[in-house]
C-alpha cells in the first residue's frame, strides 16, 4: 500500500514539474505599444523659451545642522521661483553639506504624491541625501512642483493638474521645470557646468530623463524605476487611474499632446540636436514595474543611444516599482563616487559598454560577469521558484569585484520550454505506465487543463509583466492588505501550485471518499482566490477613474467544468479495473 501511495506521488510530482513548465509555454507575451514621436521645436520653444536663469529670486529660508554618524550635516533651507515672471510660486529645495564644499553636485528629485523627505529615510540602506553630503557632495533636493511645500500655477498640488494633458497644463511640466530651475539654483551656489548629476526615483527618474537631456551642463543621469514613453504607461494601464481625462484612449492627437510631458519625446528632440553627446544615463529598472512597461525601457534607450549618449541598465527582473533590488543603491553610489572623482568620464569608462544601437532585451545585459537563478519566473507565477531554475536566471554585472547590480533575467528559448515540458510529461507516463496507475492519460489531461484555466485570465491583460494580479492591485493602488486584509498573493501561489497537483490526484483517486476529499479541496484551492480577487476588483473599479484595461474570464466556472468532467471521466473508465493497463479512450 505504501509503495502504491509512493508511486502516485512521484507520478503527481512528475506531473506537476510538467504543468509548471506549461505555464511558460501559455505565456502571453509582449503587447505592441505607441511610442512618443519627438516633441515639435515650436513647441519646446513655446515653453522652455525662456532664460532659466533668470528671475531665481533664491533665498534662504533656514539653516540648520544635524549629526549624522558622528558627522554634523549643514542643511540650508532655499526656495527659488518657478518661473521668471512669477516668483510668487515658489519651489523649496534643501541643501545638505558636510564641511567645505566640494566641486560635486546632484539633484535629487522624489516621487509621485512624495517629497524631499524621501531622501532622508532609509532606503536599502541609506539615507541618501544625508550619505551623498558625507561622500563629499552637495546634495540639493527639492519638493517637485506641486508636492511638499511647492507651489503649481492653478492649484494647490499636482492633483489639482493631473486631469488635463493640455501642452503647458500637465502638471509633469512644472515639475520638469522645478528642476531645470534646480539645477540653475545649483549654479547661482557655485556648481560648476558638467558638474552636476540628478537622480530620481519614479516621476523623479522621469525626470531625470529631461534635465540631463535638455540642460547642457548636467552630463549625468541616474533614473530609478522609471522610464520614457508616458503613452505607453498608459496603454499598459500603469498610469492611466492617475492622471488624464476619464476614458482615455490612446490616439495618435493624445499621444501629441502628451509629447510636452514625455521624456521620450525630450530624449528624441536632444538627440536630434546634438545635445545627448557625451553624457551618461545609469538606469535602475525593475522587470514587474506596475507603472513603467519594460517595452518603454526599450524605447527610451534606443532614443538615447541613437543621440550618442552611454547607457547602462541594471535590470532587476525579480522586482517591482516598490521593491529595490539588492545591491541597487550600492551601485548608485559606486557610480556616484566615480563621478565625484573623475566626472562623466570616469563614470562612462567604468560603466559596461553595451552594444551602440541594439536594444532588444538580450542586449540590455552589457557587461556581465556572473549568472544566477532566478528568483521566480513569469510574472504570474509569484513566490514560484522552480520555472527559472530550469528555465531561466540573472545576470550580475560588476566593477572589478563589486557587484554593479543585477541585471536583465535570461529566459530560454521557446523550444527549450515545449522540450522540458514533453520531457516531463513523457516521464510521467513511462512512469505511470510501468507501475501500472490507473487512469494516468486522464491525471495529464486534468493537470494541464487546470494550469492552463490558471493562465487563461492572463492572455487578456496587456504587458508581460502585468501578469501578477498583485501587479493590478498595485497599480490602482489597492492592495489585498488595505482591502481584505488576506494575503491574496501567496493564496494564488498556493492555487498555481495545487490546483494542477490535486486535479492528478483526482483522477487516479480511489474510492468515493477521497474523490470527494479531493474535489473540495481542489476546489478550495482553485476557487477561493478567483473569488478574493473579484471582491478585490470590485474595489478598483468603484475607485478607478478609467476603464480597466484587464478582464477577468470567468475561470471559476472552468475549475467546476473540468471537476465534473474528471468525474465523468473517472465513471466511463470505471473504478480501477485494467489497472496495469493503458487507458485508451471510449474502452
Amino acid at each position: 500500500m505504501a509503495r502504491a501511495v509512493l508511486g502516485n506521488v512521484v507520478f503527481i510530482l512528475l506531473l506537476f514539474f510538467g504543468s509548471i513548465n506549461l505555464y511558460t509555454v501559455l505565456d502571453p507575451s509582449l503587447d505592441y505599444f505607441k511610442a512618443s514621436p519627438p516633441l515639435e521645436g515650436a513647441l519646446y520653444d513655446r515653453l522652455w523659451g525662456f532664460d532659466w536663469s533668470s528671475g531665481l529670486d533664491l533665498r534662504v529660508e533656514e539653516s540648520r545642522s544635524i549629526g549624522y554618524k558622528g558627522v554634523t550635516v549643514k542643511i540650508k533651507h532655499v526656495t527659488y521661483a518657478l518661473f521668471p515672471w512669477n516668483n510668487t510660486c515658489r519651489i523649496h529645495a534643501w541643501l545638505y553639506t558636510v564641511g567645505a564644499r566640494g566641486s560635486g553636485w546632484i539633484v535629487l528629485v522624489h516621487g509621485l504624491g512624495g517629497s524631499h523627505e524621501f531622501w532622508e529615510e532609509q532606503l536599502d540602506g541609506y539615507k541618501v541625501a544625508f550619505d551623498l553630503a558625507l561622500m563629499g557632495f552637495n546634495v540639493l533636493s527639492i519638493d517637485a512642483a506641486g508636492h511638499g511645500e511647492s507651489c503649481i500655477p492653478g492649484g494647490k498640488s499636482w492633483e489639482d493638474k493631473a486631469f488635463t494633458i493640455e501642452p503647458g497644463e500637465f502638471f509633469l511640466y512644472h515639475v520638469y521645470v522645478s528642476a531645470v530651475r534646480a539645477v540653475e539654483a545649483a549654479k547661482a551656489m557655485g556648481a560648476e557646468p558638467g558638474r552636476i548629476a540628478v537622480m530620481g526615483v519614479s516621476m523623479g527618474g522621469m525626470t531625470s530623463y529631461v534635465v540631463a537631456s535638455i540642460h547642457p551642463d548636467v552630463p549625468l543621469a541616474i533614473p530609478i524605476v522609471a522610464s520614457g514613453c508616458i503613452p505607453c504607461m498608459i496603454q499598459s494601464g500603469g498610469l492611466a487611474n492617475l492622471v488624464g481625462p476619464t476614458n482615455m484612449e490612446v490616439t495618435d492627437e493624445v499621444v501629441a499632446k502628451l509629447a510636452a510631458a514625455d521624456p521620450l519625446s525630450y530624449i528624441k528632440l536632444a538627440a536630434s540636436r546634438g545635445w545627448l553627446e557625451g553624457k551618461t544615463f545609469y538606469i535602475l529598472f525593475s522587470g514587474h514595474d506596475e507603472y513603467f512597461p519594460t517595452e518603454g525601457l526599450e524605447f527610451t534607450v534606443e532614443a538615447l543611444r541613437e543621440g550618442g549618449a552611454r547607457v547602462s541598465v541594471a535590470f532587476a527582473g525579480n522586482n517591482n516599482h516598490y521593491k529595490p533590488a539588492p545591491g541597487w543603491m550600492d551601485s548608485v553610489f559606486i557610480v556616484l563616487e566615480e563621478f565625484l572623482r573623475k566626472g562623466v568620464e570616469g563614470v562612462a569608462s567604468m560603466l559596461p559598454r553595451g552594444q551602440a544601437h541594439v536594444t532588444s532585451q538580450a542586449a540590455l545585459v552589457v557587461g556581465a560577469s556572473k549568472w544566477r537563478p532566478g528568483a521566480d519566473g513569469l510574472a504570474y507565477l509569484p513566490g514560484i521558484p522552480l520555472i527559472p531554475m530550469l528555465l531561466g536566471g540573472e545576470v550580475v554585472g560588476k566593477v572589478g569585484d563589486r557587484p554593479l547590480a543585477n541585471l536583465l533575467p535570461q529566459s530560454s528559448p521557446l523550444a527549450l520550454r515545449l522540450a522540458m515540458l514533453a520531457l516531463f510529461t513523457a516521464a510521467a507516463a513511462i512512469y505511470a505506465r510501468s507501475r501500472g496507475i490507473p487512469r494516468w492519460p486522464l491525471a495529464i489531461v486534468a493537470a494541464y487543463a487546470s494550469a492552463a484555466a490558471f493562465a487563461s485570465p492572463f492572455w487578456l491583460w496587456p504587458g508581460r509583466f502585468h501578469h501578477s494580479v498583485l501587479s493590478l492591485m498595485e497599480r490602482y493602488a489597492v492592495t489585498p492588505s488595505m482591502v481584505l486584509g488576506i494575503p491574496t498573493n501567496p493564496l494564488l501561489s498556493l492555487a498555481v501550485a495545487l490546483s494542477p497537483v490535486l486535479a492528478a490526484a483526482l483522477a487516479t483517486s480511489r474510492g468515493k471518499a477521497s474523490t470527494a476529499a479531493l474535489a473540495v479541496l481542489y476546489l478550495v484551492a482553485s476557487l477561493l482566490p478567483f473569488i478574493l480577487m473579484r471582491v478585490v476588483l470590485s474595489v478598483i473599479e468603484s475607485r478607478a477613474l478609467q476603464p480597466m484595461p484587464a478582464r477577468v474570464v470567468p475561470v471559476e466556472a472552468v475549475y467546476i467544468a473540468l471537476v465534473a468532467g474528471i468525474v465523468l471521466a473517472r465513471r466511463k473508465i470505471g473504478e480501477g479495473r485494467g489497472e496495469s493497463r493503458p487507458w485508451v479512450a471510449g474502452s
